[in-house]
């Protein structure tokens, strides 16, 4: 096993609940909107009704995070007007046993801990003190549809000697530099893998949602995802996957599927009305006579990343398990 260094920070919350609480069965929906409605309030210096003319969309700890432009010296500014989101959230999610049951709602006795985590990716890391203001207000002023109220109580960031603590409750902020993370590639050159899908993955290809997610179309998302946000960011150095990897990933075969489709539901504020999201949950064994060791870094990725829409509420993550 092999490790790579990445311009990615990653970052842990617990949130205590002041009063009962009952969330969507899936917070990251919730968290999303509610640090970005959050973080815009107390950053933008305008009040301009919209980011793509204010002329600070370049620099504003806002735009970087949920709404990236591209400065016109970034080399792939022709290509991406808007950048990829450069984060993703980890919330913990338990889908239900029975495969026709839907999901219940998160609820939390007073007291209780609500914990989620933060990656983010490339230059959007500079503004880590903005982000932890915004989630100690998101908690204050409360989540969920009623605005039930929580509080920071400690955060984390992850460091390669160990959890760096930058916020406990009754203390002040530490602000460290953005710490690089040092990555696991995986030994894969077995011929059996399994892929658990923590959260709903959901995958596009040619504007068709993919279930279930055979193997070729794992990797064509993955190489999607990453190449995009390689483009943005600068993820690796030397990064140029092989472009028969796709062909290759036809060889692999889905040998077992314990997935289902499980669809989510959200609000969207900027259509005003609610939403189905949803993807493939479960794990997926696939079999391939060449073991899976040319797919490894894309999969280790895809671990830290995610896979498919919406990563940055939560969606599509991934776990390998080599068999």
């Amino acid at each position: 096993m092999r490790s790579i260094e990445l311009p990615i920070s990653r970052y842990d919350f617990i949130l205590i609940a002041e009063a009962p609480v009952a969330l969507s069965p899936f917070p990251g929906l919730t968290l999303r909107g509610a640090l970005g409605h959050t973080l815009r309030r107390i950053v933008c210096a305008t009040r301009m009704p919209a980011c793509a003319p204010c002329p600070l969309r370049f620099s504003c700890a806002y735009p970087v995070l949920f709404e990236p432009y591209a400065p016109p010296d970034h080399p792939e500014a022709v290509r991406y007007a808007r950048l990829p989101t450069p984060f993703t959230l980890e919330v913990p999610f338990d889908p239900p046993a029975d495969r026709f049951a839907k999901p219940a709602p998160l609820s939390l006795s007073p007291g209780d801990h609500l914990s989620f985590g933060l990656t983010v990716i490339g230059r959007a890391r500079e503004h880590l003190p903005y982000y932890l203001y915004a989630i100690m207000e998101m908690a204050r002023r409360g989540l969920g549809g009623p605005h039930q109220p929580f509080r920071l109580a400690r955060a984390e960031m992850h460091t390669p000697s160990g959890p760096r603590v930058i916020y406990e409750e009754g203390s002040p902020m530490d602000h460290p530099p953005a710490s690089p993370i040092q990555w696991a590639v995986p030994d894969l050159r077995a011929g059996r893998l399994a892929v658990r899908f923590a959260t709903p993955a959901r995958l596009e290809l040619r504007d068709d949602l993919v279930y279930p997610v055979e193997f070729p179309a794992l990797i064509q998302a993955l190489l999607h995802r990453i190449r995009a946000l390689q483009a943005a960011y600068g993820l690796l150095p030397d990064f140029a996957p092989d472009p028969g990897l796709v062909e290759a990933a036809q060889a692999v075969r889905r040998a077992e599927d314990h997935t289902r489709w499980l669809d989510l539901r959200r609000y969207s504020t900027r259509q005003r009305t609610a939403m189905r999201v949803g993807g493939a949950v479960g794990t997926v064994v696939y079999e391939s006579p060449d073991g899976f060791e040319p797919f490894a870094l894309l999969l280790a990725m895809g671990q830290l990343l995610h896979v498919g829409k919406l990563a940055s509420m939560g969606l599509g993550r991934m776990e390998v398990i080599p068999l």
